[in-house]
C-alpha cells in the first residue's frame, strides 16, 4: 500500500477494509479501504470513488494506478536518430545513443546505443509497437468533421460550389439545344448511329445509348460537385503527395492516398509542404462570366480532340464530330490488353484488365483509373477492377473528365486553374508567364510543348475546335495563346 500526502492525500489500496460511519457514530468495516489516525470515512468507498479522511480529499482505486505511456518514446525501426543522448524504449529497457544511429539499428544490439536502465512501465511485446503504423495517419484522418473542423482545413463550404449551383451554372453557360448543335455526332445519338462511318466500328449500335448526352453532362457536374479533394505534396519531391477526400454532404474525410514517405523526418525537415484545396463545384464558376465562358470552350475542345471523329466525308467535317468515339479505337471491339504498368506505382492493374483510353478525356494506365476510383469513390478498386465502366457509363465518362480538368498533378496545375488564372506559380515558374492561357491546359493534358495553331498537328486541331466553340459562346479570346509555341512541360523544380 502507498499514501502520498500534499495538499491532498491519495490512497491507493487493495484488499484491505473500510471503516464506515453508521448513524450511532461507531464504525463498521467492509472491504476496500481505511483511514487514518482512527477517523471515520465519511461514506463507503469502492474503487475509484473519493471520500474525506482526516480533513484531507482522497481518491481511491481499487489497483495501483499504472501508467500507460512508457517513460520514453518507442525506439522505432523505421527512424534515424541524429541526435546524440536521444532515449528511447526498447523491451522493458530505456537506451540512449551515443551518436547517430540509423533506422534499424536495435538499441539492444551494442553501439550506437547503450543501455541505461530497466524501465519501471513494461508493455506486453509485441514488434508492431517499435514499426511503423502504416494506418496512423489515416486513423487520425478518417473521420466526420465539424463545421469548425472543415473551416479550418478547407476554408468552409462555398455554398456557390454547391451541386445545385454547379448545374445551374452549365446550363447558364450553354443550353440543351446549343450543347447538341455542338455535338450532332456525339456516341450514341441519332445523327451518330445514322453515320454512314459509324457501321464500321459498331456494326450492332441499336442499343447503345446516348452516351454524352446532355443531361449525362448534368448530372455529372451536380455529382461530382459533392466532393473536395486537398492535395498536399513537398515542393521538389512532387513524387511524395497525399490526397484527401471530403464529402460535402456527409462531412466525412478520408485519406485516399498518401505516399509511404510522406512524414519521413527527412523530407517534412527539408521541404515545403505545398497545399491546394479543389472544390469539385468550382468547375465553371471561377472569374467573370467571359472566363466561365472561356473554361467551358476549352474543356469541350480538349475533349473533343480526345474522341473527335474527324471529317466525314461527304457527311460532316472535323467542327461538328466531338464526342464521336468513347473509347480508344484500336480497342474497339477487342479483348487486347493495352496501358498496363506492373510496378512504380500503388494502383496496381487487375489481371485480365486492360486500362487504355475510356471516356471524354480517354483516361488511360491503371495509375489513374485508380487514382481517379479514389477520388470519385473514395475507393480505388472500383475502376481498377472494372475500368469497362467508364465506357459503359456515360455520367461516369464525364465525372473521369472533369476529375481530370480540375485535378492538380504535381508538378503540374489543373487545366482548370491555368485557364482561369487561379494558378499560383513561384516566381520563375515554368510556363509562369503562360498563366490563364488556354494552350497551358494541352501542356497538362498531354505534354505536346512548342507546337504552333497553324498546322496539322494535334495542338493546332485543339485550337481550332477552342477557337469555335469560344466563337459560338461569344467568349472573348482576344490575344489569346491558344498553341503551345514557347512553353515547356512542367518538370520537377529543384
Amino acid at each position: 500500500m502507498k499514501t502520498r500526502i500534499a495538499k491532498t492525500i491519495c490512497l491507493t489500496l487493495s484488499a484491505v477494509t473500510v471503516l464506515t460511519a453508521t448513524p450511532a457514530g461507531t464504525l463498521s468495516v467492509s472491504a476496500g479501504s481505511v483511514g487514518t489516525q482512527g477517523e471515520a470515512v465519511g461514506s463507503t468507498l469502492s474503487g475509484g470513488q473519493a471520500g474525506w479522511i482526516g480533513g484531507f480529499q482522497t481518491a481511491v482505486t481499487a489497483e495501483e494506478a499504472t501508467p500507460t505511456e512508457p517513460p520514453y518514446p518507442f525506439w522505432k525501426d523505421y527512424k534515424n536518430y541524429p541526435d546524440k543522448g536521444t532515449m528511447v524504449y526498447y523491451m522493458g529497457k530505456i537506451y540512449q545513443n551515443k551518436w547517430y544511429a540509423n533506422a534499424g539499428d536495435k538499441p539492444d544490439a551494442g553501439d550506437p546505443w547503450m543501455f541505461v536502465e530497466d524501465a519501471e512501465w513494461t508493455v506486453a511485446e509485441d514488434e508492431k509497437n517499435y514499426q511503423k503504423d502504416e494506418n496512423a495517419a489515416a486513423n487520425s484522418m478518417n473521420k466526420v468533421l465539424t463545421d469548425a473542423e472543415i473551416e479550418t482545413l478547407y476554408g468552409g463550404i462555398n455554398s456557390e460550389f454547391s451541386p445545385e449551383a454547379a448545374v445551374g451554372r452549365l446550363g447558364d453557360l450553354i443550353s440543351k439545344t446549343d450543347y447538341e448543335a455542338l455535338f450532332p455526332y456525339r456516341f450514341g445519338s441519332e445523327g451518330w448511329k445514322n453515320c454512314t462511318a459509324t457501321a464500321q466500328y459498331y456494326p450492332d449500335m441499336a442499343g447503345l445509348p446516348d452516351y454524352y448526352s446532355y443531361e449525362n453532362l448534368q448530372e455529372a457536374v451536380q455529382t461530382l460537385a459533392n466532393t473536395i479533394i486537398k492535395v498536399q505534396w513537398y515542393e521538389g519531391s512532387e513524387w511524395c503527395y497525399r490526397l484527401i477526400r471530403l464529402n460535402k454532404t456527409t462531412k466525412e474525410q478520408k485519406l485516399i492516398y498518401s505516399d509511404p514517405s510522406f512524414e519521413e523526418d527527412w523530407i517534412v525537415n527539408s521541404k515545403e509542404m505545398m497545399t491546394v484545396v479543389c472544390d469539385y463545384g468550382s468547375f465553371l464558376a471561377e472569374g467573370d462570366l467571359n472566363t466561365r465562358k472561356r473554361e467551358l470552350s476549352g474543356f469541350l475542345a480538349n475533349i473533343s480532340h480526345e474522341t473527335g471523329g474527324g471529317n466525314v466525308q461527304g457527311e460532316a467535317d472535323e467542327s461538328v464530330t466531338g464526342l464521336y468515339f468513347n473509347e480508344e479505337v484500336g480497342f474497339i471491339g477487342s479483348s487486347a490488353i493495352g496501358y498496363v504498368q506492373g510496378t512504380g506505382t500503388s494502383y496496381l492493374p487487375v489481371e485480365g484488365k486492360s486500362y487504355h483510353g475510356r471516356g471524354p478525356i480517354q483516361l488511360s494506365y491503371n495509375y489513374n483509373y485508380g487514382l481517379c476510383s479514389d477520388v470519385l469513390y473514395g475507393d480505388s478498386s472500383v475502376l481498377l477492377n472494372n475500368p469497362e465502366k467508364v465506357a459503359q457509363d456515360g455520367v461516369l465518362g464525364f465525372m473521369t473528365g472533369i476529375w481530370f480538368w480540375m485535378t492538380p498533378q504535381p508538378p503540374k496545375p489543373s487545366c482548370h486553374q491555368v485557364i482561369t488564372g487561379t494558378w499560383q506559380p513561384k516566381a520563375g515558374a515554368a510556363n509562369e508567364k503562360y498563366n490563364g492561357n488556354f494552350g497551358l491546359t494541352i501542356i497538362i493534358i498531354n505534354n505536346e510543348a512548342g507546337q504552333s495553331e497553324n498546322g496539322t498537328g494535334a495542338v493546332a486541331r485543339r485550337a481550332r475546335y477552342y477557337r469555335t466553340y469560344a466563337a459560338k459562346m461569344g467568349a472573348d479570346i482576344t490575344d489569346e495563346h491558344c498553341d503551345t509555341m514557347g512553353m515547356t512541360t512542367f518538370v520537377q523544380q529543384p
